[in-house]
């Protein structure tokens, strides 16, 4: 993994424009949605009277949620470009998982890890489905707490103990991740080590 790619996620790292170029692109339809937003709404939102409001709310949103960013250039134009700020680079990094979730985006069972592990014993395997386990059920207890923020309604005895019990889970998130970077740290000899078995001369290709 580019060494930029590893810092782009920390909120003190500058990145320059080469670095920039290492994290996924912003899909080129979210960019020319948000292009074109832009241009029908033209001056840049706030800067002249008559724009459509909702039309400049929705654009300003997807250009953020997306790792965008709308910027006046020195011909006093509008330009869209890839925003170099640490949260945004994050959601260009990990997209829904960070916007929904606030984790990064992790491999998980049933694709990329699974053809990771093939070949790594059985008992460092277990131990990292477990760490990610463990860290996908505390994420998902997010969901749930939004679910019951959003009840207008009275909450019920039940409903009380269940957001009590998913904010204890979501609160050891942190911990859980900690814990799953630990699981991969130890796991990755095993990894290399069995990758390198596959690719060498007589080894499966």
């Amino acid at each position: 993994m580019p060494y930029a790619r590893l810092g782009a996620a920390a909120p003190d790292t500058l990145m320059s424009a080469e670095d920039m170029a290492v994290l996924p692109d912003v899909d080129e339809h979210t960019r020319k949605l948000v292009e074109l937003g832009v241009f029908l709404g033209a001056p840049a939102p706030s800067a002249a009277p008559g724009y459509n409001d909702d039309l400049a709310a929705i654009t300003s949103d997807l250009a953020g949620r997306s790792g965008l960013a709308v910027r006046r250039n020195d011909t006093g134009g509008i330009d869209v470009v890839d925003d170099i700020d640490p949260e945004a680079r994050r959601r260009r990094l990990w997209g829904d998982c960070w916007l929904e979730l606030g984790i990064p985006a992790l491999p998980g069972p049933g694709g990329e890890l699974d053809a990771l592990l093939v070949g790594v014993p059985g008992e460092s395997a277990d131990r990292l489905l477990d760490a990610f386990r463990a860290v996908a059920s505390a994420a998902m207890a997010k969901l749930r707490l939004s679910e019951l923020e959003d009840t207008d309604r009275a909450w019920t005895p039940t409903e009380i103990d269940e957001y009590d019990q998913l904010s204890a889970q979501h609160d050891r998130l942190t911990r859980l991740l900690a814990d799953y970077a630990q699981a991969v740290t130890e796991i990755l000899p095993a990894i290399r080590a069995s990758s390198s078995s596959e690719s060498s001369p007589g080894g499966v290709h």
